[in-house]
C-alpha cells in the first residue's frame, strides 16, 4: 500500500495511489489551487471548501500537474479489488470527516448487545453499569455505545410500560380490585422514568502522550504516566466499569497503566470493550504493527497452543513458512501459514487468554474483555475492507509473505521487524559452498542441506 508523490525539475509533479487503495488519498483541483492529501477534512478546512469538491485519489491511477497548472487523471496501473485500510478508518482518520464519524459510532453502537450479554450473565445490568472511554480517539464509537444504550432503555421502557397497561386493562375486566392498583402503576412508572444510561468520563490521558507510535524502548515508561482517574465516578465494591477503547494492540497499555488505573476506583467488574476485532496479524503497509510476538491475540493463541499440549502446529507453521520466503512474488498465490495458529480456537477462548496476560497482579476487579466482530466491523465500514490486521486476508502477494516472515522472526528468536531490508536479509536463504571429497565433507553437506536457513549446498571438486 502506498502513495507516491514527486516533483521534476522541469516542473511537472504527479501522485500515484495503490492499486488496491490500501493507503487513503484526496485531492482538489481548481483555477487557484491543486491539492493532495491522506484525509479529505483536512483539505476542507484548509481550504474552506465543501466535501462535493474533494474527491478520493481513484487506486492506481495517478494525478499528473503541469508546470503551466493543467493537471490531469492517468491509468498507471490496474485497479485489483477495492480493500481500502479499516483500520485508518478506527485509529488515525481524524473523527471529523463524516464518514468516519458514522462509522465509529457504528461500531460503538454493535457492541451493546454483546456488552448487555455479559453483564447479566452475572447478575448485573446497565442501572449498575459506569460507561466510560479511553483514550480521546474512541469517543465518537463511545457516542454511538451510548446512544444505543439509550435506544435500548427506550425500548425496555416502553416494553414494560405495555405490559403494565395491559395488566392493567385486564384487571378492569375482571372485577373491581382484580387489576393493579392506580398507585402500584404510578410507582412501576416513576421507576421506569428514572432509568438512565449511566456515563463518567473516568479516565484522564495526557493528550501530548501517544503511546501507540512510541519506539519500543521509551513506550512502557511512558504509558505508566500518561493516565490518571477522575475521582468520586464510581461506586465502590458496587458498580460495574465498562470502558470502551478503540483497538487491543499490544496489551501493554492495558496492564501497565489503564487496569492499574481503574482499579483504584474500586468497581466490582471492569470490562474493557475494543472497538474493533482482534488484531491477530502485522500490518506491512505503513503502521507499525510489525512484530508478531507484540500482539496480544498472537501471544494468547500461542499460550493456547502451549497449555494443549498442540506446539507441533508452531514446527509445521514454521517450516510453510521458510520454504514460502524462497519464492519469488512472481511465482503465483502465497498461503498465510499463519493462519493455522489461530484455528483450533473461538474468539471466546482467545480473550478469555488475553484477560489472563494482562491483568495486573494486585489487581481487585474482576476482569472482562469484549472484541468487537469482523462482521460488525465490514457492516460499520462496507467501503474499507482492507481487514488483513484480524483476518489475515493480505490483498496483495507481498503483504502475504511478509507476514510469514514476520512469523519466522518469531520462532526464531529475532526483534527485527518483519518488513525492510534488513528482515528480510535475515530471512534469506543463503548458497553454501563446501570444498573437499572426503567423508566428513559429505556429512557436513548432508546436514547444511537440512537447515531452513541454507537455499542451495555446493560441493566442490
Amino acid at each position: 500500500g502506498y502513495c507516491i508523490a514527486g516533483l521534476f525539475g522541469h516542473g511537472d509533479a504527479f501522485v500515484l495511489r495503490d492499486p488496491c487503495g490500501i493507503r487513503p488519498a484526496f485531492y482538489m483541483a481548481n483555477e487557484e489551487v491543486i491539492v493532495v492529501a491522506s484525509e479529505a477534512p483536512l483539505i476542507q478546512t484548509v481550504f474552506s471548501v465543501c466535501g462535493e469538491e474533494v474527491h478520493p485519489l481513484p487506486p492506481g491511477q495517478a494525478l499528473v500537474v503541469k508546470r503551466s497548472g493543467k493537471w490531469k487523471l492517468e491509468n498507471v496501473l490496474a485497479p485489483m479489488a477495492l480493500k481500502q485500510c479499516s483500520f485508518e478508518r478506527i485509529y488515525f482518520s481524524r473523527g471529523n470527516d463524516a464518514g468516519v464519524y458514522r462509522e465509529r459510532e457504528h461500531l460503538g453502537s454493535s457492541l451493546l448487545q454483546p456488552l448487555l450479554k455479559l453483564l447479566e450473565a452475572k447478575g448485573d445490568s446497565l442501572a449498575n453499569t459506569v460507561l466510560s472511554f479511553i483514550p480521546n480517539t474512541s469517543e465518537l464509537a463511545f457516542n454511538g455505545l451510548v446512544k444505543e444504550a439509550q435506544a435500548e432503555m427506550a425500548r425496555r421502557r416502553a416494553t414494560v410500560i405495555k405490559q403494565l397497561m395491559d395488566k392493567k386493562k385486564t384487571g378492569e375486566g375482571a372485577g373491581a380490585g382484580a387489576g393493579t392498583s392506580q398507585a402500584d402503576l404510578e410507582e412501576s412508572l416513576r421507576r421506569i422514568g428514572a432509568m438512565s444510561v449511566r456515563t463518567e468520563k473516568v479516565v484522564h490521558k495526557d493528550a501530548k502522550i501517544r503511546t501507540f507510535i512510541q519506539e519500543d524502548t521509551s513506550r512502557e515508561h511512558l504509558t505508566m504516566h500518561a493516565y490518571d482517574i477522575h475521582y468520586g465516578t464510581v461506586k465502590a465494591g458496587e458498580d460495574v466499569l465498562v470502558a470502551l477503547d478503540d483497538s487491543i494492540v499490544r496489551g501493554n497499555t492495558l496492564k501497565n497503566a489503564i487496569l492499574r488505573t481503574l482499579d483504584r476506583l474500586g468497581p466490582k467488574r471492569i470490562i474493557i470493550l475494543s472497538s474493533c476485532p482482534q488484531i491477530r496479524y502485522p500490518d506491512v503497509y505503513g503502521i507499525d504493527m510489525a512484530k508478531l510476538g507484540d500482539l496480544a491475540a498472537f501471544k494468547a493463541a500461542i499460550t493456547l497452543l502451549q497449555e494443549r499440549g498442540m506446539e507441533s502446529i508452531l514446527t509445521e507453521v514454521y517450516k510453510a513458512c521458510r520454504a514460502q520466503l524462497s519464492r519469488p512474488l512472481a511465482s503465483g498465490d502465497f498461503v498465510n501459514h499463519v493462519q493455522r495458529i489461530y484455528e483450533p480456537f473461538t474468539p471466546e477462548e482467545i480473550s478469555a487468554k488475553i484477560v489472563e496476560q494482562v491483568t495486573p497482579r494486585g489487581c481487585d476487579a474482576e476482569i472482562g474483555v469484549l472484541f468487537n466482530t469482523v462482521e460488525a466491523l465490514h457492516e460499520a465500514m462496507p467501503e474499507h475492507a482492507g481487514d488483513w490486521y484480524f483476518t489475515g486476508d493480505y490483498p496483495t502477494p507481498g503483504g502475504t509473505k511478509v507476514c510469514c516472515r514476520a512469523f519466522v522472526l518469531w520462532f526464531e528468536g529475532s526483534s527485527a521487524r518483519c518488513y525492510g531490508v534488513s528482515s528480510a536479509s535475515s530471512c534469506a536463504q543463503t548458497p553454501v559452498l563446501v570444498i573437499g571429497h572426503g567423508g566428513s565433507e559429505h556429512a557436513l553437506a548432508w546436514k547444511l542441506s537440512q537447515s531452513h536457513e541454507v537455499g542451495c549446498v555446493y560441493v566442490a571438486p
